[in-house]
């Protein structure tokens, strides 16, 4: 199956491992960073990474199809092998992703950076699945302080997608 990750080929079975497990963590870290993993976290985080399986370039949609087998069943045994105070287990679980940086650096750099980008829409995502009016205002403080991920160096494309122009800036002023 891991063979199959078109962009991972050059990564042991381990790394790969790594970053397949990388979303459960990043759910758990966010989603229950103030001591719950509620409802609306679990149904969020695993509409938004089933949506992945078909929204994303090739390499993208295949690593999130294999993300998204099992990925209760991983959180649910992450969180039971966890710690239960939510400050000692997000320490453990910031070292786990901290982990994943050098196996990012290995990658193509524009998939390193669709899947750093991916990673934090999920982080985003759950940290507003619950609480507040229609979710605006959802954000706790101590989810909005892992929301970030600051454990992961930032990955940026070297080469940017082009900012399509607005149709102000292209249009001729007849006035000249």
């Amino acid at each position: 199956m891991w063979t199959l990750l078109t962009g991972f080929e050059n990564l042991t079975k381990e790394e790969i491992d790594a970053l397949v497990e990388a979303p459960a963590l990043i759910t758990i870290l966010v989603g229950a960073a103030d001591g719950d993993l509620d409802k609306e976290e679990r149904v969020w985080s695993e509409r938004l990474l089933r949506s992945r399986t078909y929204n994303n370039p090739k390499a993208l949609n295949e690593f999130y199809r294999v993300v998204v087998e099992g990925f209760w069943m991983k959180v649910h045994s992450e969180m039971a092998h966890s710690p239960e105070d939510p400050e000692t287990r997000n320490a453990e679980v910031s070292k786990r992703l901290e982990r994943i940086n050098p196996i990012l650096a290995k990658l193509d750099n524009q998939l390193a950076a669709d899947l750093y980008k991916g990673f934090l829409g999920l982080a985003e995502e759950t940290a507003e699945a619950s609480g507040g009016f229609l979710r605006i205002g959802a954000i706790s403080a101590v989810e909005a302080r892992w929301m970030k991920l600051p454990m992961l160096t930032p990955v940026v494309s070297a080469h940017p997608k082009p900012v399509e122009p607005e149709e102000d800036d292209w249009k001729e002023d007849k006035d000249l």
